[in-house]
């Protein structure tokens, strides 16, 4: 009989769950809405029943004798919470809607215990400070033992910034901000006035058309003004002031009716002001850090904005877990569950790899042979990286699905669909092909670790497609497909120790083209989740212009007739 630890993503949004053993080793990490395939699932339990099934089915949990300790990423429910409503930036009906479902969901966490037999009575769950989930996630993926380590999101249990210090891989608490004043809620308010919608995730589409814009000082300066920064703490301006300037920047809001271009001023000068603010919450935490800064929250996915940190700011190194957003917490829960029965304060230091989700299972594979007659189907067991290597090289799009899903919001080669990043129409084809979405959202460049200083400027690793660097001019030119308008890449590093095949594929497309640089991206079409399935993969496949399908060891082209 072992004991188990799950940890569940309890927020309302973006749920997931992490499977931990006895021994503190993280087992599993999924969000939900791959599972469901429901972007960000609002609303859905994290330990949805199938979904909690299918997971320790694949740890191989003991239905009849293994035990399951349940934790959560909230210690408080935000409706009990003292926290004033504001409706000046987003309307208040959208903070009751998730408080409504926060609460349901922090309620009724484990009860998918008794649906499966595990448990005969509500289990106890273990509850945590959501920012202390934050801290642990970010904190067990890197490897240092010394740190400030500062989690900014939208919303935590008393404010939106908290800051700690790792010292000997123990986690210490140094402040907090307390009351409004978000950079998240900042950021969201940003995507709602260039037209997008925060609820569906569209953060990305404003940092993307950043890149088109001009700073408007006085967009900039009045975005700062919403909030006053002490010492590190964020706190927004008072009603008046904030309801005032407000209504200044509503002004440069784009009309529903408008072109996307015209919102480009707006998201340069947002992602400004968010800048600004976030280095003034930088300057207070850097004491004692030997260097080191770990990110977690939401707002440590703001990539544009990281590539800047290391070199500028007081530090040195930066550290981003793969899933720094609420998904991620998950993490944070069960490895704080494990803690806590194991009596240790220190924080693991878990392998450096995001492949911790769901693999095909055997029997789906196998009916992928059924698909002869249909396509081309071969076994590539032997040679996948060369071929799909050559495939590149002719200029096919490819669709990956190998081995473990990567936790988090970004594809890194094992959900992924690939291509050459050569032809400068190639961004194009696959928005429009494939994806689905708007023409100007920018690829991300894969590139062997050891090559990162010869292509980008201020070089750097990144694993889990956390930051975004300046490409070297001469450089740039080779790549066109993944050069973002402002001459920056959201790069993925990748070393034979934590991606050899994708690392072997760089390698093999290099030596075909002498450029070994491959454009990834997310396996999904717009407004969906990136696949789960064999099943989802096909379904893409079928319906998109992608050319080729790799789903483990088997490959599958496009006949003529298909």
């Amino acid at each position: 009989m072992a004991l188990f630890h799950l940890g569940l993503s309890t927020s309302g949004h973006d749920p997931a769950l992490a499977i931990v053993d006895a021994d503190g080793n993280l087992l599993f990490a999924e969000a939900t809405e791959r599972f469901v395939q429901d972007k960000r699932a609002w609303g859905i339990t994290p330990d949805h029943v199938p979904h909690l099934e299918s997971a320790l089915t694949q740890v191989g949990f003991d239905f009849g004798s293994d035990s399951l300790a349940v934790a959560t990423s909230w210690q408080r429910i935000k409706a009990d919470l003292p926290v004033e409503l504001m409706g000046e930036l987003l309307p208040v009906t959208d903070a009751l809607w998730l408080r409504e479902l926060h609460a349901g969901i922090n309620t009724h966490a484990g009860a998918s215990l008794l649906r499966l037999g595990i448990a005969r009575q509500m289990p106890e769950v273990r509850r945590y400070d959501h920012h202390l989930c934050h801290a642990v996630t970010a904190s067990a993926f890197a490897p240092v033992d010394t740190a400030s380590c500062l989690i900014v999101d939208g919303e935590g249990e008393a404010g939106a910034v908290s800051m700690f210090d790792l010292r000997g891989r123990v986690l210490k608490r140094r402040w907090r901000s307390w009351g409004p004043g978000s950079l998240g809620t900042l950021y969201a308010w940003l995507t709602q006035l260039c037209g997008f919608d925060w609820r569906l995730g569209e953060e990305w589409k404003v940092m993307g058309l950043a890149a088109y814009g001009t700073v408007r000082p006085e967009i900039r300066d009045a975005m700062v003004a919403l909030l006053e920064v002490d010492r590190g703490r964020l706190r927004f301006a008072d009603k008046e002031a904030l309801a005032a300037l407000a209504g200044s920047i509503r002004q440069f809001a784009r009309p529903a009716d408008a072109p996307l271009m015209n919102a480009a001023d707006l998201a340069a000068s947002g992602q400004a002001a968010y800048a600004a603010l976030a280095d003034q919450i930088l300057s207070a935490v850097a004491e004692g850090a030997d260097g080191n800064l770990i990110l977690g929250g939401g707002c440590a996915l703001n990539s544009s904005y990281n590539g800047t940190i290391a070199g500028r700011m007081p530090f040195d190194r930066l550290f981003v877990p793969p899933a720094p957003a609420d998904d991620g917490n998950a993490v944070g829960a069960a490895l704080l569950s494990w803690m806590d029965t194991a009596e240790t304060s220190r924080v693991p230091v878990l392998p450096a790899t995001p492949y911790l989700g769901s693999a095909a299972t055997p029997d789906a594979v196998s009916r992928l042979e059924n698909l002869r007659g249909i396509a081309r189907v071969s076994d590539v067991s032997m040679n996948g990286e060369d071929r799909v290597a050559e495939l590149l090289a002719e200029g096919k799009i490819v669709g990956v699905m190998r081995g473990r899903a990567e936790f988090g919001p970004r594809a890194l080669g094992n959900r992924s669909i690939l291509a050459d990043p050569r032809p400068a129409d190639m961004k194009d084809r696959i928005n429009r092909l494939v994806k689905g979405r708007e023409p100007y959202r920018p690829f991300a460049p894969v590139l062997c670790e050891e090559d990162v200083a010869e292509w980008f400027e201020s070089a750097q690793p990144s694993p889990y497609m956390s930051i975004t660097l300046r490409w070297r001019g001469e450089k740039a030119a080779q790549v066109p497909a993944v050069v973002h308008a402002d001459g920056t890449g959201r790069l993925q590093t990748v070393s034979p120790r934590t991606g050899p095949w994708m690392h072997k594929l760089v390698r093999r497309f290099g030596e075909r083209t002498g450029v070994p640089v491959v454009l990834n991206t997310s396996f999904n079409i717009m407004g969906k989740p990136i696949i789960h399935s064999p099943e989802d993969a096909l379904a893409v496949f079928v319906t998109s212009g992608i050319d080729a399908l790799v789903i483990e060891d088997l490959l599958i082209e496009k006949t003529a007739a298909s």
